[in-house]
């Protein structure tokens, strides 16, 4: 908006005077629009897409720029949340975290983007208390139940070079170690199959 206020008396009121918003100072993440991508599929590619987000991921991609576009935007929208309290940046670091961590096909595909994600992941965690991902009313961690995906992907994935199942192997060992968090195996995490 513009504002110009003639006559202000008040520093706050100069200050508010010369304050003029314009389209190039509105931060603006990369839209994650399961929805949308969804159109027109069928309830087999429907289950596939929400399973592994492999081409919400690589339209993520495409839509930064490259890989590593992507992941500045994640920690981009991590210190805004972290330094600015801006919540809509936390959300955005979930989603993307979330849809990287999900995008179990792309693990072969981008060996470099996963090991790179991981450190920044790395020390991102470094930079939070161990129970700020934990959901006051659930007491569900988003992290956990995100990560555990990503393990799992890493460990039964055909393809993944050994170089990046074994620097997730040691996140998730470092992950247990500090944060006495679980990443085992569990029945009622298998998706529910609906015959019709």
């Amino acid at each position: 908006y513009q504002r110009r206020v003639r006559g202000a008396t008040t520093v706050e009121d100069k200050l508010d005077a010369n304050f003029i918003q314009d389209d190039t100072q509105i931060m603006r993440f990369s839209k994650v629009d399961k929805k949308s991508a969804t159109a027109g599929f069928s309830a087999t590619q429907l289950t596939q897409y929400y399973m592994d987000t492999t081409t919400s991921l690589d339209s993520l991609i495409e839509q930064s720029g490259s890989e590593d576009e992507l992941l500045g935007e994640l920690q981009i929208s991590f210190i805004v949340f972290l330094l600015g309290h801006v919540y809509s940046a936390f959300d955005q670091w979930k989603r993307l975290t979330d849809t990287i961590c999900r995008a179990s096909q792309s693990l072969s595909q981008r060996p470099n983007f996963y090991k790179n994600f991981i450190r920044t992941l790395h020390y991102h965690l470094k930079e939070t208390p161990s129970d700020f991902f934990v959901d006051i009313v659930s007491r569900n961690n988003f992290l956990v139940t995100t990560l555990k995906l990503l393990f799992e992907g890493l460990r039964e994935e055909e393809g993944v070079v050994e170089e990046l199942r074994n620097r997730g192997e040691k996140f998730r060992t470092h992950l247990e170690k500090f944060y006495s968090w679980d990443f085992s195996y569990c029945e009622e995490d298998d998706p529910v199959i609906v015959e019709t």
